[in-house]
């Protein structure tokens, strides 16, 4: 299916199925006089006029989560927010997760997940050259991040991007008979894949014993229906998938081959360049994404801080 008729039929599908839940989203925004400019064609949009060091209203924050639900990538610029108030802002949207890498958690405030190639003293201050696969965050556990908030605090002049890639459009433009096959599939996922992957690149210490009994292996549904949204969305990412359940890790390899492949198609990606102090909050459970490390990890500064907002169990 060409990325026109998806386009088409997406269309159709939201004149005919109009809901009171998509009613009341558009009404939220109108109500929170929200200024938004799309970020691409296939996901993404900047919200303007917000200042993340003020307490958000109620009628705010649900525009914003409807928002979040019509594009699955919010970007805000110019937000020069303390950690206190970046974790007061992500609270507005459920409760935090605290990583697993407790060593990277911010000291006092473990809400924030630090990815930082700054050294003092001989070593990182935060958790550096990671995410160089795709993935959802928190796709490990048993009940995977509804979204995460990441600040920038200093980028790379050149590189250091991360791309994302909307699921929900690469499941609608599937063929039916694929579909049907990947509904009835789940999926065994594991983080000790993503440590392997990073390994690679030799940026990461071994999984502690702590660490590999805080995430066995977990199961999910190979398709994920959007809770918000009711929208079907791939949910098998190559840094935590292993095998389908029932299958081995050789039966299974071609279809996740191919779903690696076609999930991350040029025409469902959105590439975000940094800027200092930009605030980028993203939905796991519609896309995937990818930190690009194409720059000088000596030389150029890269400093993140990030929230994970807790989610529910994958239907």
């Amino acid at each position: 299916m060409s990325l026109a008729e998806v386009t088409e039929s997406r269309r159709k599908t939201s004149r005919a199925k109009t809901t009171p839940k998509s009613k009341n989203r558009k009404a939220s925004v109108r109500k929170a006089k929200l200024d938004i400019r799309p970020a691409s064609q296939v996901l993404g949009a900047e919200i303007r006029g917000i200042d993340q060091r003020e307490k958000q209203s109620a009628v705010m924050i649900a525009a914003l989560r409807d928002t979040l639900c019509k594009y699955s990538l919010l970007l805000f610029r110019d937000q020069d927010i303390t950690p206190e108030r970046h974790v007061a802002f992500s609270r507005r949207f459920g409760k935090l997760e605290h990583h697993v890498l407790a060593e990277y958690l911010l000291p006092g405030i473990p809400e924030i997940y630090v990815l930082s190639n700054i050294r003092k003293r001989g070593k990182t201050i935060g958790r550096a050259g990671v995410g160089e696969y795709w993935h959802s965050d928190l796709q490990y556990l048993a009940k995977p991040s509804l979204g995460s908030i990441m600040h920038a605090l200093e980028v790379p002049e050149v590189g250091g991007d991360t791309m994302f890639a909307n699921q929900t459009a690469a499941y609608e433009a599937l063929s039916d008979g694929m579909k049907k096959l990947l509904d009835g599939l789940q999926v065994v996922n594991h983080f000790a894949k993503a440590r392997f992957l990073s390994a690679q690149v030799g940026m990461v210490r071994p999984f502690s014993d702590d660490e590999l009994k805080k995430t066995p292996p977990v199961v999910h549904p190979a398709v994920r229906t959007h809770p918000e949204t009711g929208k079907k969305a791939l949910y098998i990412s190559p840094g935590f998938a292993l095998n389908f359940v029932g299958m081995t890790e050789a039966e299974s390899r071609p279809i996740l081959e191919f779903i690696y492949e076609h999930s991350i198609n040029l025409r469902f990606i959105y590439r975000h360049k940094w800027r200092p102090h930009d605030v980028v909050f993203w939905d796991n459970r519609s896309l995937m994404h990818y930190a690009v490390q194409d720059y000088d990890h000596a030389k150029d500064r890269r400093h993140m801080q990030r929230t994970t907002i807790s989610g529910g169990k994958p239907i």
